[in-house]
């Protein structure tokens, strides 16, 4: 059987987590209770809660209902100090049969409240920021309705009593004893302590009370007993067959076992008329009546019938999914082949016109250094225009013959000399080489005027 203590407030993970890091405090959340039960070993199908808790937030306290009571676990729950607010839901996740307490124990149960109101603060409220805050007032008071009402129709379910006296009780949030909370349905019973007492009596007369050993022996051969403490044992113990033959002790003067008697060794025993009695640690931890297991197996099966609906249900859902994704990912699939074909088509063509621009390219590099040698060529053997005409002219003169006589004359040129003549004439003293120099000038100055028109 898995031992849980919950002995801590119930909070949610962020603000176990600042309790413990600012305050070095414990608290107890939701994913502890969730980690603890996915940690329980297979064959262990009980579950033992110990409960010591002023409750705490009501979300996280749902949380961990909602997990002990789908767990699969057969689940019994001790109050064993005090079991107040969201810490009493916890409590009902048990069946009524296996909710004990101690007999010094407390509960309380309230009505929901908030720590404080989500409201903006401001140093100045305008008549807009007050529609605000009551429209917010009103949103959080339905929402404590709602919950309170959550949390009355469970303990009207869970515990049998009418719903005007628990919230009449959660009205007054206050403690009650462990015998309100029994006759309330909290609880089915309050345990009975498990240490031996002894009862000294205090007598005045000590010489009224001896007994002769004579008489004493007599008397307790003819109970078949050897010595006086096998009274109290012969008294005290019944032993109990079970249906399967097995036999187990419990210390009881007279009446019915009852939950919280010393009793041994530990076991499951099942009764002739199907009553299940549970011992653990010497103690006898729960008695379920024939009638209560039937109703339990029968709740037990029909949750089982529900769970498997409900997953059946889901997997449906989830298998139509995967149909439909499935569906949509070939979709997809024979789109991209598309793509990829007319892809792998358009690379070709690509790869092909890039061998045919390669090979015009080379083609025009070719081209181009012919063009460029060409070029060079035809530059070396170019000539100016001017040069042209002074061809031109010397030819017309005499051709290479009068230009080496032209070359070896000397020149008679000084400033003393130099006249000028009208337009058209020839100067004084010009010399035959300035007048042909002067001519081809003049030539070319007309040819440059009849271009320009």
């Amino acid at each position: 059987m898995a031992k849980l203590c919950i002995y801590n407030e119930i909070v949610d993970e962020e603000t176990k987590v600042m309790y413990r890091d600012w305050f070095g405090m414990d608290a107890v959340c939701y994913k502890d209770i969730h980690d603890f039960i996915s940690n329980i070993d297979e064959g262990d199908n009980a579950i033992e809660l110990k409960l010591h808790c002023p409750g705490g937030d009501c979300i996280e306290g749902w949380a961990i209902y909602d997990a002990l009571r789908q767990s699969g676990k057969e689940i019994s729950a001790t109050i064993e100090g005090q079991c107040s607010s969201m810490a009493t839901i916890i409590l009902l996740a048990a069946p009524k049969e296996r909710r004990f307490a101690f007999a010094n124990a407390k509960m309380c149960i309230h009505n929901p409240s908030l720590a404080w109101l989500d409201l903006c603060t401001m140093e100045r409220l305008t008549a807009d920021e007050l529609e605000k805050m009551k429209g917010k007032l009103d949103a959080q008071q339905i929402a404590l309705m709602e919950e309170q009402k959550k949390i009355l129709d469970l303990y009207v379910e869970r515990t049998g009593t009418d719903r005007e006296t628990l919230q009449n009780l959660m009205n007054e949030d206050k403690f009650v004893d462990m015998e309100k909370a029994k006759e309330l349905g909290f609880i089915s019973d309050t345990l009975a302590p498990n240490t031996a007492t002894k009862t000294t009596k205090i007598i005045k007369n000590m010489e009224e009370t001896k007994v002769k050993k004579n008489l004493l022996d007599k008397a307790l051969r003819m109970l078949g007993l050897s010595k006086i403490e096998d009274v109290e044992s012969a008294i005290l113990n019944q032993k109990i067959t079970a249906a399967d033959g097995s036999e187990f002790t419990v210390e009881r003067e007279d009446g019915d076992p009852q939950v919280g008697d010393k009793a041994y060794p530990n076991g499951t025993y099942t009764l002739d008329d199907g009553t299940v009695i549970v011992v653990a640690d010497e103690v006898i931890e729960s008695i379920t009546p024939a009638d209560d297991n039937n109703d339990e197996d029968v709740n037990a099966l029909k949750q089982q019938v529900a769970d498997l609906t409900a997953q059946v249900e889901t997997l449906t859902a989830e298998n139509t999914a995967l149909k439909e994704e499935k569906s949509n990912l070939e979709s997809e699939k024979s789109s991209l082949e598309q793509q990829v074909q007319s892809l792998t088509t358009d690379k070709e063509n690509l790869t092909a016109a890039v061998g045919t621009l390669t090979s015009e390219k080379q083609a025009l590099v070719t081209d181009k250094a012919n063009l460029e040698a060409e070029k060079q060529t035809l530059t070396e053997n170019q000539k100016s225009e001017e040069d042209s005409a002074i061809l031109d002219t010397v030819a017309k003169a005499g051709g290479k013959a009068w230009l080496d006589n032209v070359c070896k004359l000397q020149s008679t040129f000084h400033p003393g000399n130099r006249t000028f003549v009208e337009s058209g004439k020839r100067m004084e003293g010009e010399t035959r080489t300035q007048q042909m120099l002067r001519e081809q000038r003049e030539r070319q100055e007309a040819k440059r005027k009849a271009l320009n028109k």
